[in-house]
């Protein structure tokens, strides 16, 4: 991820931001270490109202559909001055099982829009898996976007508008995706990496001496931080 200090990459298992000195671990001695369960939409300032929640569940659930791998959702409230949105929504993205249609989906693939209504300010923390397609400049210009909403106090709007906008930076990366050639699967050490599973007892395997990173699995389409 993004470290939320100053953007720099943190790798998950990394104790703090090489750049500024940011420590995953202070945010965790600070929120906690368990795992906390919310809504896709978490309105804790109260500035939504039924109706509107029930409009962004529809609009979120038509983001899922469209893009099978991924969910957005939204948090509003009210942040005391020794936290900053884009602190708690790192936290959340590592600490948040957020209730969507498909529980199964990864926190990689998550898209997470918070808004502090007394600050008026919006930030906007994407999961491992997307940080290379929603990069910091396309989501601070979608924020510019939503700035006018946000300060009107047209919160559902501005998280609506905001999700139009990301959709529509997913499909440019889906067209850009379908563009490039295929490539040929790197050699496979037995079955199994085929996804074909033996029905008898894997013999012990050697461990190599290297080990590659995992690969990010490829964005399928069906279909930062701001202070005003």
């Amino acid at each position: 991820m993004k470290c939320p200090h100053c953007s720099t990459s943190v790798a998950p298992d990394q104790g703090a931001c090489t750049s500024c000195g940011f420590s995953a671990e202070a945010i965790r001695a600070y929120l906690g270490a368990d795992w906390v369960r919310l809504e896709r939409i978490t309105d804790v300032s109260g500035r939504l109202n039924l109706r509107d929640t029930r409009h962004l569940e529809t609009v979120l659930d038509e983001f899922e559909r469209r893009f099978p791998q991924c969910f957005m959702a939204a948090y509003t409230g009210v942040l005391p001055e020794t936290l900053t949105l884009s602190d708690l929504g790192f936290w959340l993205i590592n600490h948040g099982a957020f209730q969507t249609r498909q529980i199964s989906r990864r926190n990689d693939f998550a898209i997470v829009m918070l808004v502090d209504p007394l600050r008026e300010q919006a930030a906007i923390i994407v999961g491992y898996a997307l940080e290379k397609h929603l990069t910091e400049s396309i989501l601070t210009g979608i924020l510019k976007q939503a700035r006018g909403q946000l300060q009107r106090g047209q919160i559902a709007a501005a998280i609506e508008l905001v999700c139009r906008r990301i959709e529509q930076a997913l499909r440019r990366v889906g067209r850009q995706q379908q563009a490039e050639p295929e490539r040929l699967p790197a050699v496979v050490s037995d079955a199994s990496d085929l996804g074909l599973q033996s029905l008898r007892s894997p013999a012990p395997r050697s461990q190599p001496n290297t080990q590659s990173a995992p690969a990010t699995s490829p964005l399928v389409v069906k279909n930062s931080s701001l202070m005003p």
